[in-house]
This record gives structure tokens, C-alpha cells and sequence, in this order.
């Protein structure tokens, strides 16, 4: 024959629900499952009397006690180590944070000192390029003046020579017409 048990387990397997995860409760569904055929059993073979079903019931409610405490406790304590682990990692993050900020500030700067340093050398190759370009203007100036000093000479020169010989030219023309014998006069006409 079947006989209801002393309370409903229906609605205790809901409330397990609420303060457990599922497979904790059916754990603990299980165990009180257990622990009720057990006890019945025991009765039944025993024929145990009120006042032992009353020992038994306090026991019973004893154990279930202590295991609510125990899993109470159970569970203050993994939040207090959960709580503990997710100050620790965020004193973690934020040292990580600090960190990746400090060397982004190191990476900018050192791009920043890279960027100023070729800016520099650009410059100072384009100084560099501008000197060799006007060292190459003088110089090219220095040997157009050369050049045409050379030149001017060259033209004085030959001016010289020209004008010197016309010169010498003219005094041989004058010295032949000086040396060539004179004829005598002409008579003048009657």
C-alpha cells in the first residue's frame, strides 16, 4: 500500500530549486529521498513507536539542518573566494591598464624622438645637398669667370697682334715707299 510521505516533495525539490543550482538540489533530493526510505524502512522493521518517530523526525531535521548550514557556509565561502578573485584580477586589469598606457606613452614618444631625429637628418641633408649645389655654383662661377678672362685675353691679344702687325705693316709700307727711289720731278707742262 502506498503511503504519502510526510511532506511534499514536489514543492521541497521547487525550494531546493530556488537556492541551489538544479543539480544540487536533485543531489539533496536524492539524499533526503534516501534518508526518508531509509528511515521508513527502519520504522516499518523496527516498529519504532511515536516517540522514536519523534527522535527520529528531530534527528532528521538536525542533519538537514547541518546540511543547510553546510552548504550556507559552502556557499559564503565560494563567495567570498569568487569575491576575493575578482578584486585580484581587478587590481590585476588595472596594473595591465596602467602599464599598457605607460609604454603606449613610451612607444609615442619614442616614435615621436624617431620622427624628430629623421626630420633632423632630412634636413640636415638638404643643408648638406644645398652647400654641395652652391660649392658646384661657385665653382662653375669661378671657372666661367676664368674662362672669360681667358677669353678677353686671348682677344686683347690678337688685338695686339692685329694692331701690331698693321703697325708693323704700315712702317713697312712707309720704310718701302721712303726707300724706293724717287723719280725725278716732272717737268711742269708748258
Amino acid at each position: 500500500t502506498y503511503i504519502a510521505p510526510p511532506f511534499h516533495t514536489h514543492s521541497f525539490f521547487k525550494e531546493l530549486e530556488k537556492t541551489f543550482p538544479r543539480p544540487k538540489a536533485e543531489s539533496l533530493m536524492r539524499a533526503t529521498r534516501a534518508l526518508l526510505v531509509d528511515r521508513i524502512g527502519r520504522v516499518r522493521s523496527d516498529a519504532l513507536a511515536v516517540k522514536d518517530l519523534d527522535n527520529q523526525a528531530y534527528l532528521f531535521r538536525a542533519a538537514l539542518s547541518e546540511l543547510r548550514s553546510e552548504i550556507t557556509m559552502g556557499l559564503k565561502n565560494d563567495t567570498a573566494a569568487i569575491r576575493t578573485s575578482i578584486a585580484t584580477l581587478r587590481r590585476e586589469v588595472d596594473r595591465l591598464d596602467v602599464k599598457m598606457k605607460e609604454d603606449i606613452a613610451n612607444l609615442k614618444h619614442e616614435i615621436q624622438m624617431d620622427l624628430d631625429s629623421r626630420k633632423s637628418e632630412a634636413k640636415n641633408e638638404l643643408k648638406q645637398q644645398d652647400i654641395a649645389i652652391e660649392g658646384l655654383l661657385n665653382k662653375s662661377i669661378i671657372s666661367i669667370s676664368d674662362l672669360r678672362t681667358k677669353v678677353e685675353e686671348i682677344k686683347w691679344n690678337n688685338m695686339r697682334r692685329t694692331v701690331s702687325t698693321l703697325a708693323v705693316f704700315a712702317v713697312v709700307i712707309v720704310i718701302g715707299l721712303e726707300l724706293q727711289p724717287k723719280s725725278p720731278p716732272s717737268p711742269p707742262p708748258p
